[in-house]
C-alpha cells in the first residue's frame, strides 16, 4: 500500500512557464533572423553568376566563334545554369527551414502559455539543445521545468 506525494502548482511554476514561453518567442525571432545571411549570400551568389558568367565561359575554353567540345562534357552556359539552380535550391531550402523552425518555436511558446501539448513541448526542448548556444540553454530549462510533477499537473499530465 503506497501513496504518492502530490506537488501542488505554485507561483514559481507559472512564473517559470511564462519565462519559457517568452524565451521561445525570442528564439523564434533568432531562428528567423538566421535565414537572412543565407538569403543575402544566395542573392550575392546569383549576382556573381550573372556578372561573371560570360567571363567564366571564356575561361573554360568557350571562345566565341570557335567550335569545340568542353572538357567538362557540357557547355559552360549549361554548367552556369546548373550552378544557378543549385544555389537557388539551397537558398530557398535554408530560408524555408528558418521560417519553419521559427513557426514551430512560436507554436511551442503559445502551447506552453496555454498549458497544452506537454509531450510536444517537452520533446521540442530536447530538439532545442541542438540549436547552440541559445537553444541549448532554453532547451535545458524547458526540460527541467516541464519535468516537474507540479508543472505536469498544470498541463493535465499525470
Amino acid at each position: 500500500m503506497g501513496f504518492r506525494l502530490e506537488e501542488k502548482p505554485n507561483a514559481e511554476d507559472t512564473e517559470h512557464l511564462s519565462a519559457l514561453s517568452i524565451g521561445h518567442f525570442i528564439l523564434a525571432g533568432v531562428a528567423l533572423l538566421g535565414g537572412i545571411p543565407m538569403l543575402l549570400s544566395g542573392i550575392a551568389g546569383a549576382k556573381l553568376i550573372d556578372e561573371f558568367g560570360s567571363d567564366l565561359s571564356m575561361a573554360m575554353g568557350d571562345i566565341p566563334g570557335q567550335p569545340g567540345a568542353s572538357p567538362f562534357g557540357g557547355s559552360p552556359d549549361a554548367m552556369m545554369q546548373d550552378m544557378s539552380t543549385l544555389l537557388t535550391t539551397l537558398m530557398v531550402t535554408a530560408v524555408l527551414v528558418a521560417v519553419l523552425s521559427a513557426v514551430h518555436l512560436v507554436v511551442v511558446g503559445v502551447m506552453i502559455r496555454k498549458r497544452r501539448w506537454w509531450t510536444f513541448c517537452y520533446l521540442t526542448g530536447w530538439g532545442e539543445c541542438l540549436m547552440f548556444p541559445f537553444g541549448t540553454i532554453l532547451g535545458i530549462f524547458t526540460i527541467l521545468v516541464l519535468s516537474r510533477p507540479s508543472v505536469k499537473h498544470l498541463f493535465g499530465v499525470d
